[in-house]
């Protein structure tokens, strides 16, 4: 947890990357010439689990009962309501190619974690 915002570490999960193939040591953060991000957080990789509101968020918020005032990451919806609703475990996960990395390896990882 940073300044509200609650990030998961990549590092703490092994398995990351392999449904895309990633191959971390040949890496380099800022290579293809992006903004690496604009979250404070320890590695580049993590991402966001539950994002703390900021005065220009305007109305976009929840208050959560844990974290505080915020919203959830972009990954984490999907992750919880197929939870909710398909249970523990998920064998068929549709999307286009273009969400393989990071979407569905994000939602792997967190919900393996969980």
């Amino acid at each position: 947890e940073r300044d509200g915002s609650v990030y998961f570490k990549i590092a703490s999960f092994p398995e990351y990357g392999r449904l895309a193939r990633l191959d971390f040591a040949g890496m380099q953060v800022g290579a293809s010439g992006s903004d690496a991000d604009e979250y404070d957080k320890d590695n580049v990789r993590d991402f966001v689990l539950w994002k703390a509101w900021k005065p220009a968020d305007g109305d976009i918020a929840w208050t959560g009962q844990r974290f505080g005032k915020g919203r959830p990451g972009w990954h984490i919806e999907c992750s919880c309501m197929s939870m909710k609703y398909l249970g523990p475990t998920l064998d068929l996960h549709a999307g286009g190619i273009d969400l393989v990395f990071p979407h569905h390896e994000n939602e792997i990882a967190q919900s393996e974690a969980f």
